[in-house]
């Protein structure tokens, strides 16, 4: 306890919004750290678990939803004006439980909104606001956006300085170079006048290639002057803007041809698609090329109308791609984050901490990938550019149910198991593990005629597929019916 007296004494500021990166295997972590920065039995802790830092009294508790944090994306000032309200002159400071974002629609953005309610609270307040992160649960998005929204890091051995921080005004409003200046200035004093000098135009000469600094602009945060893209491509394709979802119905446009373009184009990446091949994938049947050419010069404009600006689509040469906001946030990616993860705590046998990830993705997937795109397109016979990861992305889907299941039937939650692994039979009625997994639930609730059925529908899904019979599960449910 010396030593974080010490730290916290040679802290820049003891009252700033810290975060906790808490440690599953240390049990005392949490305890300790929190300890070290104020007193428990007086603080405000958030959370919708009562076994998180349980020795704070009931009085000095709420949940995810008293204080706003249930919302997608999160409302800054709501937050701000509900915790403000909880608040009592005598309160030693805040403690939120941060597992509200795992299952949050808008995570980075809800994520980034607590980070500025959290920056104002501790400085009107003038007292710790403890974000405390789980890092068994916490995704690479997640942790590289905390990185930024905290101005300082809290563990046993006191408060750190946090040299990634990025306060919440040059977050939402600054350019990159004034985010990188503001960065250097952090680290060495001797720089403190280089934000003026970027932001005033002496050094602003960039190279022409936007994608340069692409990586490193989302790492850092993104210039509100462009509203971000939340794009949801699972089950029908939607994209919000600005929290605004978008029309494809505008004046001129063809909706399913735009909407087609906006999939094939997301799918290609920062290289982009060449000018023909979307041609061929919208037009297949016209044989003339200035009329296809024209065509997709029109559905380009369309495309850029919809999504707000010329710059939303980007063109070098024969090349087309989308250059979405830096910050943007597209469903598929969180989604196979978050499996990573629940896949992770199972295999260490943290089947309870493997739940709340894998719920998260399962709220995620909404259906096929680009499910309401026309056939025609999606099943092209030009380019097979759909179906692959549709494909790919169903059967992780299906995985995932499995593993959720049998992380719920290892904390006897049966009823909530056979729920989620009929959504992965629903998915591939001839899956090994998910019919294992059925029998296992109906061993577990003792019903040995539901065994019985499952296995009898297993045999009938693989021979119209015709595919063999699993030998494993075979001896399974040989064990599970005492059947010779």
């Amino acid at each position: 306890m010396k030593s974080a007296s010490r730290s916290r004494k040679s802290s820049p500021r003891a009252t700033a919004n810290a975060a906790l990166f808490d440690l599953r295997d240390k049990p005392d972590f949490l305890r300790e750290a929190v300890v070290s920065a104020l007193n428990i039995r007086k603080a405000i802790v958030v959370s919708d678990d009562p076994k998180f830092l349980p020795s704070a009294p009931a009085a000095q508790r709420m949940g995810f939803a008293a204080a706003a944090l249930d919302r997608a994306p999160v409302e800054r000032d709501a937050v701000i004006a509900k915790l403000k309200a909880a608040t009592t002159g005598s309160a030693s400071g805040l403690v939120i439980d941060m597992r509200w974002a795992i299952a949050n629609m808008e995570a980075v953005t809800s994520l980034e909104r607590w980070g500025a309610a959290a920056e104002q609270l501790a400085s009107d307040w003038r007292r710790p606001v403890i974000s405390v992160y789980d890092q068994d649960l916490v995704i690479e998005e997640q942790m590289r956006t905390a990185l930024r929204v905290h101005s300082q890091f809290l563990a046993p051995s006191g408060i750190h300085p946090n040299p990634y921080w990025i306060p919440a005004a040059l977050l939402e409003s600054a350019s990159l170079d004034e985010q990188l200046a503001f960065m250097l200035a952090r680290a060495v004093p001797d720089y403190k006048g280089l934000q003026g000098r970027r932001k005033g135009g002496d050094m602003l000469a960039r190279g022409a290639t936007p994608s340069w600094l692409a990586k490193a602009s989302t790492a850092l945060g993104a210039n509100a002057a462009s509203a971000r893209w939340h794009v949801h491509c699972f089950g029908q394709l939607r994209v919000f803007i600005g929290g605004q979802s978008i029309d494809w119905r505008i004046a001129g446009a063809t909706p399913k041809k735009t909407r087609t373009l906006f999939a094939y184009l997301l799918q290609s990446g920062d290289k982009g698609a060449l000018a023909e091949q979307i041609s061929e994938l919208l037009w297949p049947d016209e044989e003339s090329e200035e009329i296809k050419r024209a065509r997709l010069h029109h559905t380009i404009a369309m495309l850029r109308k919809t999504l707000g600006g010329p710059e939303s689509v980007l063109r070098a040469g024969d090349y087309y791609r989308l250059n979405a906001p830096s910050g943007s946030w597209i469903d598929i990616d969180t989604f196979e984050q978050l499996c990573r993860r629940g896949l992770s705590l199972l295999n260490k046998g943290q089947h309870e901490a493997a739940i709340l990830p894998y719920l998260a993705a399962n709220q995620l997937y909404a259906g096929d990938l680009f499910e309401d795109l026309p056939r025609e397109y999606t099943e092209s016979e030009q380019e097979n550019w759909c179906m692959p990861r549709r494909i790919w992305l169903r059967e992780m889907a299906s995985k995932l149910q499995t593993d959720l299941t049998r992380a719920l039937l290892k904390t006897g939650r049966t009823r909530e198991a056979l729920e989620h692994c009929m959504k992965a039979l629903a998915i591939d009625p001839a899956s090994d593990g998910a019919n294992a997994e059925a029998m296992r639930i109906f061993e577990a609730q003792g019903r040995t005629e539901a065994i019985h059925r499952q296995y009898r529908q297993y045999k009938q899904a693989v021979a119209t597929i015709g595919a063999p019979e699993s030998a494993e599960l075979h001896t399974l449910y040989r064990e599970l019916t005492r059947v010779a």
